[in-house]
């Protein structure tokens, strides 16, 4: 009887098991497609919001949002997916068009964790630091979280989770197409 019930049981897990197999072969690419996500912050005019410079200057975050299209990232240093996506992020802002500024808003985070994660990467778009306020006022809850604003300050799109040059293009096309 124990050995019947042995079968079975093999028998069940090699049918899962050949049907995730399965699956995944002939998953539909239109499925894995990247695209923004329905967030709070959508919509919302984050312009006069209170960020703090590296050096601790109070400043506005309007003041950042120069080009056409701002792409925000919120980042910790203790935080996996960020440290991965960081050096995909430097290297997309080297080589991204005119009208598209990347910003750094560190949240969550100590100085010395910060300062240690700089010194790392050494990012060379500029980086804020955001407040506990603005993390609970639009619902940040994942990091990383990145926004697109336009020059206005309003929301355009937000993609939770780890980014890479070809999401960013994505993201940006799927920006540029609504507006």
């Amino acid at each position: 009887m124990k050995r019947i019930v042995m079968w079975v049981l093999s028998g069940i897990f090699m049918l899962l098991a050949a049907y995730s197999v399965y699956t995944v072969v002939h998953q539909d690419p239109a499925e894995l497609k990247v695209s923004g996500q329905a967030h709070y912050i959508n919509g919302r005019n984050i312009s006069k919001e209170p960020v703090q410079s590296l050096e601790g200057q109070k400043l506005e975050l309007s003041r950042e949002l120069s080009a056409d299209i701002n792409i925000i990232n919120f980042w910790a240093s203790w935080c996996e997916p960020c440290n991965q996506e960081m050096p995909e992020l430097i290297q997309y802002n080297q080589e991204k068009p005119n009208h598209i500024k990347l910003i750094g808003m560190n949240v969550q985070d100590k100085e010395k964790g910060r300062t240690s994660f700089l010194n790392k990467y050494q990012p060379d778009y500029p980086i804020v630091i955001g407040t506990e306020q603005i993390v609970k006022q639009y619902k940040i809850y994942n990091i990383p979280t990145t926004i697109f604003v336009n020059k206005e300050g309003r929301v355009l799109t937000t993609y939770v989770g780890e980014l890479d040059a070809g999401k960013l293009e994505t993201l940006i096309q799927e920006v540029e197409g609504r507006s």
